[in-house]
């Protein structure tokens, strides 16, 4: 048996590469149509044919710009990958992949040596074409080698030629996935451009008057691991269920992320639609559990919630299918990690997109260390940054340099990292729903938020006085008959070890009496950053989550 496995990779990079929110959009299309089975006219397809080879060849998996390929016939096999490659780098120039090669006595050992192949390949520079002569114009956004003009940009590259070929959305069909069946969504219902221009003066992002925030989300699977280590143990005893199963856990993952995606649609989305206007979202990337989502920035959260509840549930049905298949040791469902990066509408995508994931990896990692032992899969998370300075492409240099204020040996962060997305049953992270209550809290007419502000300020500036505003401010809270109280409660919610009388609303991380900077976090700066993006009250998001205010 033989196999051939090929994974795109470098996809943020190659969508983003000019900053604009319609290339973007043609990229996005461009992938989708690599191998995506259920898009017309995919590039999989058509090669099969060419190569006359559609009978020889099978496939565990054709999703996200990748194919897991094999044939007892390795004359065939072989003249595809050919083929393939040669077509490959003609549709998607400039997009970084690994291909590998193995063979064995069945399936299971013949993808298992490819595999290890690929991976062999991740590291090799791969020259960009066409390469540039000694003398060569090129293209402004991107630097790249200019083969073309465009009317709009000046001098482009291959890869951006390419991804405006593709940015016809009267063709697109990769939107559909995001859109549920009932609602007859199309491509005019979903925004082009983060500002109306000449050309697509009705296509602009629908922001509300004095929002122009946006979200760029990041979101991946957790457990997938586990699974496939389960799977690789199943198909060890039985090499002849090798396609099945792992079929079965292609379309799984496909159809978890496909129902969530809808479901935030339909739940986030489309009831916040006015008078006809556009979608407040615009989606740039689904392909197995990786998702890259555009959300206007009020509406983000909310997004992130009915997105995670949609997966988890049906990430539980599509598992049951595995099992009757004789899988044995699965997690009960899947959940998903998120990043988000609050951007201005005007801030650049390429970087924004590096950070989204950053605060991802952050999120995913912070919330498997909340696990036992014998815990099987980590909670659905969430961790996010508003940026207000220099856009920095790492998260935990964000937290270090713009989130982290120093008093002598004390460090204070005004932000609690990752939060629970939904229900945590570790009871080890902080609950978004808490939050959502916190900021709802903060936006009552009997709150002073501007002394709250002016702490975090403080806190740099002179720890000291800010001491003595923080005294002041609850002082003035009781005087008046605020709702101290329910600040409290709110602060002891989202962090057990808080001290009203403290000096300060933070909390100290426990740690080695011995190290030498003493770590306080809180989530004031996380709730007056979300605060500062919401256009209307959150009642409405905290009675969702059964959280009284």
């Amino acid at each position: 048996m033989h196999c051939l496995v090929f994974e795109v990779n470098s996809i943020q990079s190659f969508i983003f590469a000019t900053g604009r929110l319609r290339d973007a959009i043609g990229g996005s299309e461009l992938i989708d149509l690599l191998t995506n089975a259920d898009a017309q006219d995919n590039l999989l397809d058509n090669v099969l044919r060419a190569s006359e080879s559609k009978d020889r060849i099978e496939f565990s998996r054709r999703a996200g710009g990748a194919f897991y390929a094999f044939s007892a016939d390795g004359a065939a096999l072989e003249r595809f990958g050919a083929l393939w490659m040669l077509a490959f780098q003609q549709w998607a120039p400039g997009l970084g992949f690994v291909l590998g090669r193995g063979q064995g006595q069945n399936m299971p050992e013949a993808f298992h040596r490819a595999l290890a192949h690929s991976r062999s390949q991740f590291s090799r520079e791969r020259p960009l074409h066409p390469v540039a002569a000694p003398v060569a114009e090129r293209a402004a956004r991107t630097g790249r080698v200019a083969v073309g003009r465009s009317r709009k940009d000046g001098s482009i590259d291959a890869a951006t030629q390419r991804q405006k070929q593709f940015a016809d959305l009267s063709r697109a069909g990769f939107i559909e996935r995001y859109s549920p069946q009932e609602a007859e969504l199309g491509w005019r219902d979903w925004p082009r451009n983060l500002e109306p221009d000449a050309e697509d003066a009705e296509g602009g992002f629908p922001f509300p008057q004095g929002l122009r925030d946006v979200a760029l989300i990041r979101a991946d699977g957790n457990g997938m691991g586990k699974v496939l280590i389960r799977l690789g143990e199943t198909v060890k005893k039985r090499p002849d269920d090798f396609l099945k199963i792992y079929q079965t856990f292609s379309k799984a993952i496909d159809a978890s992320t496909c129902a969530a995606a809808q479901q935030a649609t339909r739940e986030v989305l489309m009831p916040m639609r006015r008078n006809g206007e556009l979608l407040a979202a615009r989606p740039i990337l689904l392909g197995g559990d990786d998702v890259i989502v555009l959300v206007r920035a009020d509406l983000a959260l909310a997004y992130v919630q009915s997105f995670a509840r949609a997966f988890e549930q049906e990430s539980e049905r599509q598992l049951e299918a595995l099992s009757h298949l004789g899988v044995d040791g699965l997690p009960q469902r899947l959940t998903v990690g998120f990043g988000i990066a609050f951007i201005g509408a005007s801030q650049p995508f390429s970087m924004a997109s590096h950070l989204a994931t950053s605060i991802m990896e952050h999120a995913k990692t912070q919330a498997k260390r909340t696990l036992d032992a014998n815990e099987a899969i980590a909670p659905s998370s969430v961790a996010f940054h508003r940026v207000t300075t220099a856009l920095a492409d790492d998260y935990d240099s964000a937290v270090k340099n713009v989130m982290t204020h120093r008093d002598g040996s004390h460090c204070y962060t005004h932000t609690l990292g990752t939060y629970a997305v939904l229900d945590d049953t570790t009871g080890r992270l902080p609950r978004l729903a808490d939050l959502n209550a916190f900021v709802a809290l903060l936006q009552g007419e009997g709150m002073a938020r501007g002394p709250l502000r002016a702490l975090l300020s403080l806190l740099q500036l002179d720890p000291a006085q800010a001491r003595a505003s923080w005294r002041r401010w609850r002082q003035l809270m009781h005087d008046t008959r605020r709702d101290l109280e329910d600040f409290d409660a709110c602060m002891a919610r989202l962090m057990p070890g808080y001290d009203p009388k403290a000096e300060l609303p933070y909390v100290r991380i426990p740690g080695d009496s011995g190290e030498q900077e003493k770590v306080h976090l809180s989530p004031l700066g996380d709730a007056l950053d979300l605060l500062s993006l919401q256009t209307m009250p959150l009642q409405a998001i905290a009675q969702r989550e059964s959280v009284v205010v």
